[in-house]
């Protein structure tokens, strides 16, 4: 299997977004489709960092649809990933990962641009992938330090009296970010 090596900025975007997401997403049941689009009229699109993740990566854009599933990291997978971090280490992922949360994220672009509501069963399956992949791969290959930062970010319906972090913060700190 092909594996591919990510910047660490990237990985730490990329979970600030994904959790951004599965938050929204888990907001959003409770409310319309609409008013989700409204809040992502305002933050990067899916598209775009499915687009950047192809920039950084050597993904086939015509074998995007064909990748449905991922394994769960095992307890020995997990431990190596963390001792890759240590060692200081890019993170490494398999390309099937790469197609699978490419896929999510396209996924929920297309959802975001449906004119009609979306069943809130369809929403909560998206959350469940997406928050699977960054919650259960993803999130090893970052620091504590990173990981505690990227739970504060910005998302829909968010507690008034919570202090978050925007979405341009972890931006910034990518290589070739005008691409976002």
């Amino acid at each position: 299997m092909k594996r591919i090596k990510l910047e660490y900025n990237l990985c730490v975007f990329l979970f600030a977004y994904l959790n951004q997401a599965d938050l929204s997403l888990h907001r959003a049941g409770w409310t319309s489709i609409r008013e989700l689009k409204d809040f992502y009229s305002n933050q990067v699109d899916p598209r775009e960092v499915v687009k950047f993740l192809m920039l950084n990566t050597d993904i086939n854009t015509n074998k995007l649809r064909y990748y449905y599933g991922i394994k769960e990291y095992s307890l020995k997978k997990i431990i190596l990933s963390r001792i890759n971090f240590l060692l200081g280490l890019p993170p490494v992922f398999l390309k099937d990962e790469i197609y699978y949360i490419c896929q999510k994220l396209i996924d929920f672009a297309e959802m975001l641009e449906k004119d009609t509501e979306v069943h809130p069963l369809e929403m909560e399956k998206l959350r469940l992938e997406i928050s699977k992949f960054s919650f259960d791969i993803l999130r090893y290959k970052i620091s504590y330090k990173d990981y505690s930062k990227a739970l504060k970010i910005e998302h829909y319906m968010q507690h008034n009296g919570l202090k978050d972090i925007k979405i341009k913060e972890f931006i910034q700190k990518l290589p070739n970010s005008s691409d976002l």
